[in-house]
């Protein structure tokens, strides 16, 4: 466990858990029933109970955070470097957790908060982040993170451009589903997912 890095760890659990502190805060204003699910309309379809909503929640998502965490750490023991984007993938699950969380208070509180332009919001910052540093990746490096993986430098080098293409072209196109209707984000999504169905077949073809 000596290879785990124990201070990004510890500060994302932290950050994971800091919503409950604002369950505490407004625990007495809140409805007993509270929403936790949202359609692409921005409408609630389905509720839980208060202490679940405000403390189940942030407790489930700090536990995922740190298996995450140790798990990638102990896959990335033997790398004299680890690529950049690892860490940025290690704060996907705490902002997760400060973002939703507060939109569940948010909304029984009266808040108009639209949860499908939150959430885009992040997923959209992350994808542009990701395609910015997967191309930085080395061949060596990813090996074992990719399946399929070329068995040749060169065309492993054309399949992660291309992935790092299509996050970048879909975080931003996430970002500007914002502005038109929820079709448009769904649309979006289905197209990453497509593109890298595509990118990994035509990996899959190459080797």
């Amino acid at each position: 466990m000596k290879n785990i890095n124990w201070k990004i760890l510890i500060i994302t659990s932290i950050v994971c858990l800091l919503p409950i502190l604002l369950g505490i805060i407004f625990y007495q204003q809140l409805p007993e029933q509270m929403p936790i699910h949202f359609n692409i309309n921005n409408e609630v379809d389905n509720y839980a109970s208060k202490n679940f909503a405000l403390f189940g929640i942030p407790i489930i998502l700090t536990t995922l955070q740190i298996f995450c965490c140790i798990i990638t750490d102990r896959k990335e023991e033997k790398e004299a470097k680890r690529p950049r984007f690892i860490t940025i993938v290690k704060w996907f699950i705490p902002i997760l957790s400060v973002v939703v969380s507060t939109i569940l208070i948010e909304i029984p509180l009266g808040s108009t908060v639209d949860v499908r332009k939150s959430i885009c919001l992040v997923l959209g910052i992350l994808w542009i982040l990701t395609g910015n540093y997967l191309p930085k990746m080395s061949y060596e490096i990813a090996k074992g993170k990719f399946h399929p993986m070329p068995k040749d430098e060169k065309t492993y080098r054309k399949m992660i451009r291309m992935l790092g293409y299509t996050f970048v072209i879909s975080g931003i196109a996430l970002l500007v589903s914002i502005l038109f209707p929820p079709i448009s984000t769904i649309t979006v999504i289905i197209v990453l997912v497509v593109a890298i169905l595509i990118e990994g077949f035509y990996c899959l073809i190459k080797k």
